[in-house]
């Protein structure tokens, strides 16, 4: 078999491990120096390889940081189009547990998404992150219509802010400056985000979506089963 000029001459896992010590370097290096500030060559020095591997594995620094993101968010993706299959129930609290575990794993990636959409140093590299953004909100607007069609949307509401509303519910804790997730408490750890997550979905339950029948007077009694339909 030949081998292809410049492809490393490592065993499978090796270039697994190459390639994963990658991408944690450059999530790290990105949310703290920024996408523009930092070489590939300080990517590689702190991933323990050699530069080249970037261009082997990725193409481009600008390659890398869209495999960061792709690849973190992709269990949200997932959990979206899941929701939007007709045969599945949308699932708020499931969605909502499969974003704050993406978060707790990687607590760097607000800091980092943010520094981009804010700065826009790079062009190449806020169209990466917008591309993937636009892709998720579309997926939202598709899973609030599933609700919509399940008739279990609350028709007191305003539909057009429906979406606005969940978004910012899930969304803003982890994003909001430092300041203010010191203020209130806000902590990037799995069990602190998992607790949360149970909070917006019993806020869901007796706001945004419609429920069954009305709740009981006494609170530890005919509680919602949470993470299924309403």
């Amino acid at each position: 078999m030949t081998t292809k000029m410049g492809r490393p001459k490592q065993s499978d896992s090796k270039q697994e491990s190459a390639r994963a010590n990658l991408i944690e370097a450059a999530k790290l290096c990105f949310s703290t120096y920024g996408f523009d500030k930092i070489s590939t060559r300080k990517i590689a020095l702190k991933a323990g390889v050699d530069a080249a591997m970037i261009r082997y594995y990725f193409g481009s620094k600008a390659g890398l940081f869209e495999a960061i993101i792709q690849e973190t968010l992709a269990p949200v993706i997932e959990q979206f189009q899941a929701d939007i299959d007709p045969d599945t129930p949308p699932n708020p609290l499931l969605l909502m547990q499969t974003y704050y575990r993406m978060i707790a794993a990687n607590p760097m990636l607000p800091k980092l998404m943010l520094h981009v959409l804010s700065q826009q140093d790079n062009p190449q590299v806020f169209t990466i992150l917008t591309g993937v953004i636009d892709n998720l909100l579309k997926r939202s607007e598709k899973w609030i219509e599933a609700f919509k069609q399940q008739e279990q949307i609350n028709p007191n509401l305003n539909p057009a802010w429906i979406r606005l509303s969940f978004v910012s519910l899930m969304i803003f804790p982890v994003l909001a400056p430092k300041y203010l997730q010191d203020q209130l408490g806000v902590e990037l750890k799995e069990d602190w985000l998992l607790g949360l997550a149970d909070h917006n979905q019993t806020l869901l339950e007796q706001g945004l979506f419609t429920s069954p029948s009305m709740p009981s007077a006494n609170p530890t009694q005919d509680k919602p089963n949470k993470g299924k339909p309403l």
